[in-house]
């Protein structure tokens, strides 16, 4: 029997609809913003639509690796740091999700690392409470453990978990209906060929 994975795949509308709802916490929370930092690479295009909506200009970041597409790393570590001098300034660290925590303990070191800094808080569109740090922004909470899919990272993520799956042929059929017993997704025709290809991809590079 394999083993099950919950997911939830995030639309691009949804997810625009989350940054916004974001944008309106961050309003209402009066807190002045100098830099905004997203940690790639899941903050990447929150962060881009958030300085957008916030009309926030100094919009830098740095890459954490923790997660290879659904395959977690032995520790998170900052792979391309900052170069940014950030004394004096507030800073809102974001990211897609805070999952166990461990981005946030890194990167939040290494923010302060960049400093000091007036103020750091942190933000996220999904927050996981099973997580050992809680952000001080979030949209949604997910009590019930799920890997989150985000639209920017559909092929990847699609194509990791097909690697796990019992497949010879490319049976499109065969695939959406293993997708949904085994992680709950109802995915396209579109979607699968592109994670079909890149999953090919890989096997000859």
């Amino acid at each position: 029997m394999p083993e099950l994975l919950p997911c939830t795949l995030i639309t691009w509308d949804e997810m625009y609809g989350l940054c916004r709802q974001l944008a309106w916490q961050l309003r209402a929370a009066d807190f002045r913003i100098d830099t905004l930092i997203a940690i790639g690479r899941g903050g990447y295009v929150p962060g881009r639509i958030l300085s957008d909506m916030l009309g926030i200009h100094d919009l830098t970041s740095f890459k954490i690796e923790h997660y290879r597409s659904t395959r977690k790393v032995s520790e998170a570590f900052v792979k391309y740091p900052l170069s940014a001098d950030l004394q004096g300034k507030n800073i809102l660290l974001l990211d897609d999700v805070c999952d166990s925590g461990d981005t946030f303990a890194v990167g939040g070191d290494h923010v302060r690392n960049r400093g000091p800094v007036e103020n750091l808080r942190t933000a996220v569109l999904h927050y996981k409470t099973v997580s050992a740090y809680k952000p001080d922004f979030f949209v949604e909470t997910v009590s019930d453990w799920r890997w989150i899919i985000y639209p920017w990272a559909v092929n990847e993520d699609l194509s990791s978990l097909l690697r796990e799956m019992p497949f010879k042929n490319v049976d499109l059929g065969q695939l959406r209906r293993l997708f949904k017993e085994r992680h709950d997704l109802d995915v396209t025709d579109s979607q699968l060929q592109d994670a079909v290809s890149l999953l090919q991809d890989k096997k000859h590079t």
